[in-house]
């Protein structure tokens, strides 16, 4: 098994967690696809590049297949929804 909600339990976090977090509040601070202005595209340009070592760890063909969520819960729900029919067990 796969404990995939370390995030919200490990302690320590690594420092490049924090410096990366304080980057972004500090420097960009915009949603990704929301508008066409240069910290949007920019914060476009992290979340792809994210999705993008995330495709070649897990061996995606594409990036935009990777997904994510609020939390591993919600993903959870979306992927078991996904999968799930009325009647399967």
């Amino acid at each position: 098994m796969i404990y995939l909600d370390n995030a919200a339990t490990s302690y320590p976090k690594p420092k490049e967690v924090g410096q990366a977090m304080m980057y972004f509040l500090e420097k960009i601070g915009a949603t990704p696809g929301r508008s066409s202005h240069r910290l949007s595209i920019e914060s476009a340009r992290i979340l792809y590049q994210a999705r993008e070592s995330l495709a070649e760890l897990f061996n995606v063909d594409d990036p935009l297949r990777i997904i994510f969520t609020l939390n591993v819960t919600e993903a959870l729900n979306l992927a078991l929804k996904g999968l799930l029919r009325p009647g399967d067990q």
